[in-house]
């Protein structure tokens, strides 16, 4: 029973337990790092769709302009 809880052995444990919770802390702060970047760029999608369908809706409305114009010349030329 000594062999377990030897001076070396606890030793070896605890820098074991020293390294896993290091580890643990660089992946938590990975894992926050990430989620504020997710964030970031989930607003910023949200931003260019909306841009997107703004720059559509006007696309639609320059496409019925010309068509008007088109239509026009069309009978100025009939």
């Amino acid at each position: 029973m000594e062999g377990l809880f030897s001076d070396n052995r606890l030793g070896e444990l605890e820098e074991k337990i020293d390294a896993l919770v290091t580890n643990y802390r660089g992946i938590k702060a990975e894992k926050e790092k990430l989620a504020m970047k997710i964030e970031s760029l989930e607003v910023e999608n949200r931003e260019l769709k909306q841009k997107m369908t703004e720059i559509q809706s006007e696309k639609e409305i320059v496409m019925r302009k010309v068509k008007s114009i088109l239509e026009k010349v069309e009978k100025i030329e009939g």
